[in-house]
């Protein structure tokens, strides 16, 4: 009896691990931008397994990178320069991944600053607002395929904008009870978080918590160092006419205590 007692307490933690369990990861990536402005963004990615068997590679999850531009405010001056926009974030998955893109979310607290402008079909009207409660726009940004950085390589998939630099994040400096506080060379800006949502599939041992995306390497050539993560930044340095791209390296990352992280060698 006691044998079974025990037997059933291992099933119940593991479909527990299913369906409550999560693991979180936070990537910050910094560079040099044109003008030599340091520009900088927050990935929190939540990492939740739905089932399948990642010992056989056919481990489902659902996946959400949460993003902030945290480059700073470059307050007006003259002539005028631009804070930094970023328009892409980009990643990868090992290959035979299923990656789907179900969500697009402005979180409550971030500002929308808009001129009248129309993205994929949607109008967001002239004016400012701070949102009190989350708002979606899945059709203001868009799933990439193979996506090149140019120095930081080809990367498996990107999630960018669907109307170039319109949508993009700024740092929610720049806005201050949606007052701005610098220039901003875009009609729609978002100064906040916004959080993506995917479902992934056919996932292996290699792909099974947050913290191994920093382990997936974009493909690269010659001397140059494969990434985990890159940002593209747009509407730059004078008059908007910047853009640049900034990454992190690849590989492995000091261990840390994770709710799913620490049961997965019981769960394979």
């Amino acid at each position: 009896m006691r044998k079974l007692y025990g037997m059933l307490a291992i099933a119940w933690m593991l479909s527990g691990a299913r369906t409550v369990a999560a693991d979180t990861y936070v990537a910050t990536v910094k560079g040099l931008c044109t003008g030599g402005d340091t520009t900088s963004f927050q990935a929190t990615i939540d990492f939740t397994p739905t089932g399948g068997n990642f010992a056989t590679h056919t481990g489902m999850a659902i996946v959400t990178f949460t993003l902030e531009n945290t480059s700073g405010l470059i307050p007006f001056q003259s002539p005028a320069k631009g804070n930094p926009i970023l328009t892409a974030f980009y990643f990868n998955v090992p290959p035979g991944t299923g990656v789907l893109y179900t969500e697009g979310r402005v979180l409550a607290g971030s500002t929308v600053s808009s001129s009248g402008a129309t993205v994929n079909g949607v109008t967001v009207p002239p004016g400012c607002t701070v949102l009190a409660a989350d708002a979606v726009y899945t059709g203001f940004y868009e799933l990439q395929g193979s996506s090149s950085t140019g120095q930081y390589g080809i990367f498996t998939n990107n999630l960018q904008t669907a109307g170039g630099v319109a949508a993009g994040l700024v740092d929610p400096e720049v806005f201050v009870a949606c007052t701005p506080q610098g220039d901003v060379f875009s009609p729609l800006v978002i100064g906040g978080r916004v959080r993506f949502t995917l479902t992934l599939s056919n996932l292996g041992t290699d792909l099974d918590t947050a913290r191994e995306f920093q382990n997936q390497c974009s493909t690269v050539s010659g001397q140059r160092e494969p990434s985990s993560f890159a940002g593209k930044f747009q509407a730059t340095d004078i008059g908007g006419q910047g853009s640049c791209f900034i990454a992190i390296t690849c590989g492995p990352t000091k261990a840390e205590p994770a709710s799913w992280g620490a049961i997965k060698a019981i769960y394979r």
